[in-house]
């Protein structure tokens, strides 16, 4: 229509007829359900216990792929104010990113998907608040991930947060993020990560099957409570007894080096005491927990390969399943689609000077190497 630009009769929508497809939203709100949940053939076979009309596995993937466009394609600050409104402005707000591989088709075997989570958190519990949670994520590089991110960061309005935490695992790339969409954050490196770190570098020194790395982990943890200083201290003491070896000595040397380096580069991240007395968390569990509950459960079954644009539909749709609900993501996407203008990625984040050109896929891959430096 050259007037209203509906593309279809006024009465089709009056009547809830289907826009795009062949099914009715309710219906396919519905159809979008099982095959968000499932891979396609078990959707088909479970569709049947339901409704007496039988689906196929291609009426699935169409579906899929036509929701998943509309998602990736939406505006995002405004998609994630339909996900979930936001509820006034938090007290503590907490942001998590991390990468994790998927398995695609083509030449390249693995793709990274990355994916964040922000919510608002509890001083006085020291817990994150049910249902405060927003996901977001994406198949490709950080240049893509990071204005999805922001716009869910301004939802929550988080230039009025007096307390932002951002939480990460110690990759370069991570820091750098944090500091272009939340430069007042408090920056923490997960807990977790620092004592893994301390355990393979225990394995190394002491050997894999050793009955003293239990001790080491405990003690590692132990001088963690009070920061870095007094592990590093402790670890510089190892170094002459490791010279003094023969055949091991440079992979020994070279682990303990490793270590302390990644520990002063984080130094100002490890508060840790400091952080637990405030009420606030030291943990990335959120994001390790995202990992499984908004992709793999769905997208890395045994057998499973994705096209890189099935891929990215998916992660879009279960990001914003996750955030709404099974009730309300279906309608959310489609309010946003209705109610204004779609771009495939929002310049907004530009406000804050972010060059996103600068980190491609070749970026993000060398950013998961180098983690652990």
């Amino acid at each position: 229509c050259e007037e209203c630009k509906c593309g279809f009769h006024p009465v089709d929508r009056l009547l809830n007829l289907p826009e795009e497809g062949e099914l009715t939203s309710e219906m396919e709100k519905r159809v979008l359900d099982f095959a968000i949940n499932d891979v396609y053939g078990e959707c088909a076979a479970r569709w049947n216990l339901h409704y007496q009309q039988p689906i196929s596995e291609n009426l699935l993937r169409r579906v899929i792929a036509r929701v998943g466009a509309q998602c990736e394609a939406a505006d995002q600050g405004q998609l994630q104010q339909e996900l979930k409104p936001a509820q006034g402005v938090a007290d503590v707000l907490v942001v998590e990113a991390d990468g994790t591989l998927l398995p695609i088709r083509g030449p390249e075997p693995w793709k990274e998907a990355k994916v964040g989570v922000v919510y608002r958190h509890d001083r006085e519990g020291n817990e994150p608040i049910g249902g405060s949670a927003r996901y977001v994520a994406v198949v490709n590089g950080l240049g893509e991930f990071a204005p999805v991110l922001e716009e869910a960061l301004h939802v929550e309005r988080i230039e009025e947060v007096p307390t932002v935490v951002w939480v990460g695992d110690g990759a370069v790339c991570n820091w750098t993020l944090a500091d272009q969409l939340a430069p007042d954050a408090i920056q923490i490196l997960d807990w977790h990560h620092a004592v893994e770190h301390a355990v393979d570098c225990g394995k190394v020194l002491l050997g894999e099957e050793s009955p003293w790395l239990p001790i080491w982990q405990h003690r590692a943890e132990a001088l963690l409570s009070d920061g870095p200083d007094a592990i590093v201290a402790e670890l510089m003491e190892c170094i002459p007894e490791v010279e003094k070896r023969r055949r091991d000595r440079a992979e020994a040397l070279g682990a303990l080096n490793n270590l302390v380096g990644y520990y002063r580069n984080n130094e100002r991240r490890m508060n840790y005491r400091l952080l637990r007395e405030e009420g606030l968390p030291i943990g990335s569990g959120a994001v390790e927990s995202a990992h499984r509950h908004v992709l793999q459960m769905r997208m890395k079954r045994a057998g499973q390969r994705w096209s890189l644009r099935n891929a990215r539909r998916m992660a879009r749709l279960r990001a914003a399943y996750r955030t709404a609900g099974a009730l309300a993501f279906y309608d959310a996407i489609r309010r946003t689609r209705r109610n204004g203008p779609s771009e495939p990625i929002n310049p907004a984040a530009a406000r804050n000077g972010f060059h996103y050109a600068r980190y491609g896929n070749r970026d993000m891959n060398r950013c998961a190497r180098t983690a652990s430096n």
